[in-house]
Order: structure tokens, then C-alpha cells, then sequence
């Protein structure tokens, strides 16, 4: 059985688009047309990865992709948006999704980021075998079976991409340059002019880190980041 991807679209002609091009892909797709009707697959179905167009507005998109990120954790998401979409929307679809595609959108392109981002969480899922299936750092626990994290405890919502960023942190026993951090995790391999990675790692530490005390990644200047030693 392929990877299952579930699209979230409300115009019927391009769901049945996208649905004949990844069917010929090989995917398993289901397709449905309001935010709601998702829920009852993914609170019981793995779901590899979610194609969302967010044409129904900040204020729905907000509230629907809050609930998803309660019941399926660390949600793989592509955003469909038009230009005008991505604008008024960037904030949320950085926040949420693990890239863009703009439309109107060329099949084969699209069809190739699924598969780079495939590629990218079978690599990550491939390094983590090395952990433990439980790694552990400082108050920080994280489930790597279930994609989950856990903080003394208190489970923690975060997006794939934060806890991609975190898991690949984890481990490394040396700092990552911003650079090796784009190519393992957004499959950039030719990065250019980006702040992404400093993005991310502001939004993990606001979700992991502890008030009053040092933050659990470490910047090294000149070089990248780390997870901070206090041992």
C-alpha cells in the first residue's frame, strides 16, 4: 500500500485532478470538501500527509488547523494558495505547513515536493532508528514511535516541522550549520537568501523551553545550533 494522502478542497474539478495524478502515483487519496469531515479519518487513520487549500479564510483555516494539529500531531501539510492566498496568509502557512504550492500549480512539480518530502521523513525516521525508541534530554522526553514530545511529562503540539527540527538536533552530538538543517530537513540544497531555519528554532524554543531557565538549543556562533549540555 502507498503513502495515504487526504486533500482538503472545495472545488471538485481540482480535487478529481489532484486525486487521478497521485492515484497514478501510486498514493491511496481520499478527498473532502469541508475542514470537519476529515476528522473522523484521521483520529483513526496514519495519514502520511495532507494537502489543504486554505481558500476559506484565515479565521477557518486557524480553527480547523488547531484541532487537526490536537488529533494527528505533527501533521505533514502542503498549503494550496493562490499569490494573493499566500500573502494574506503567510504567517499561518509558515506556522502550519511544511511548504506551499502556489497555484495555479504544474502537476509534475507538485508530485515531485511530496516525494522530496517523503524522502526527507524517511531519512529522518531512518537516523532516529539509531536512538533509542525513547530519547530523553534534560526534562524533554520524546516518543519517537508516535512523533510525540513530552515535557516533565505534558505533552507538547508541535508542528512536524518543529518536531523534525527538534528530532534532528537531538541527534547530533555536534552543532548544525543552518545550511546542513535546510538540506535534511526542507530538502534545500541550494539555500540562497533564508531566515527559516532561525524562524523554526524561535517557534520550538517558545514551545520547549522552560521560563527562568536557559533555553534547550544552544546557538554557536559562527557555526549553527545545538541541543544545550548542562550536564
Amino acid at each position: 500500500m502507498g503513502k495515504r494522502i487526504v486533500i482538503i478542497e472545495q472545488e471538485s474539478h481540482l480535487a478529481r485532478f489532484l486525486t487521478l495524478e497521485l492515484e497514478s502515483t501510486g498514493y491511496e487519496v481520499h478527498w473532502f470538501q469541508h475542514h470537519q469531515e476529515v476528522f473522523t479519518l484521521a483520529t483513526s487513520t496514519e495519514i502520511d500527509l495532507f494537502l489543504f487549500d486554505v481558500q476559506a479564510g484565515i479565521e477557518a483555516n486557524q480553527v480547523f488547523l488547531q484541532e487537526l494539529e490536537k488529533v494527528r500531531p505533527g501533521a505533514v501539510i502542503i498549503a494550496l494558495a493562490t499569490p494573493d492566498e499566500l500573502r494574506q496568509q503567510e504567517e499561518l502557512i509558515q506556522r502550519y505547513a511544511v511548504v506551499a504550492a502556489v497555484k495555479p500549480f504544474v502537476a509534475p512539480v507538485l508530485l515531485e515536493q511530496i516525494a522530496s518530502i517523503f524522502r526527507g521523513r524517511d531519512f529522518i525516521d531512518q537516523h532516529c532508528s539509531q536512538m533509542k525508541k525513547i530519547a530523553k534530554h534534560r526534562h524533554l522526553k520524546v516518543d519517537l514511535a508516535n512523533h510525540l514530545v513530552y515535557r516533565n511529562g505534558e505533552p507538547l503540539a508541535l508542528t512536524r516541522r518543529e518536531y523534525d527540527l527538534l528530532v534532528t538536533l537531538m541527534s547530533s552530538p555536534t552543532a548544525l550549520s543552518r545550511e546542513e538543517l535546510l538540506e535534511s530537513i526542507w530538502k534545500y540544497e541550494n539555500p540562497g537568501e533564508t531566515n527559516i531555519v532561525d524562524v523554526y528554532i524561535r517557534y520550538l524554543r517558545g514551545k520547549i523551553d522552560l521560563e527562568g531557565q536557559a533555553s534547550y538549543i544552544e546557538t554557536v556562533r559562527g557555526v549553527g545550533y545545538k541541543m544545550r549540555d548542562l550536564s
